[in-house]
């Protein structure tokens, strides 16, 4: 039961920790967008699609309501501390 556990909560860091990167670099995104960096918009347009790879098959192969809506937090807690960080790298 404990690595049944284990796994659960790895799980929810994965997805956590990928929603911080995509928070991350969607904002550097918009940043090169704005800048017109054409070199730095390729880069992120070209890593984009891979972002969210580590958690894709969590929530396809996720059938139950209530650990989708677990899911969901965890990528709520993940975009918002993404948004802090940005916020603390911008000052």
């Amino acid at each position: 039961m404990e690595i049944r556990k284990t796994s659960i909560m790895v799980k929810y860091f994965i997805i956590a920790l990928s929603a911080l990167i995509i928070e991350i670099c969607s904002t550097f995104y918009i940043r090169s967008v704005a800048e017109a960096n054409t070199p730095m918009m390729l880069f992120f347009a070209g890593i984009s699609p891979f972002l969210g790879l580590p958690f894709l098959g969590y929530m396809v192969e996720t059938k139950i309501w209530g650990e989708r809506i677990k899911q969901a937090l965890a990528l709520s807690v993940g975009y918002c501390i993404g948004v802090l960080v940005v916020i603390n790298l911008i000052k």
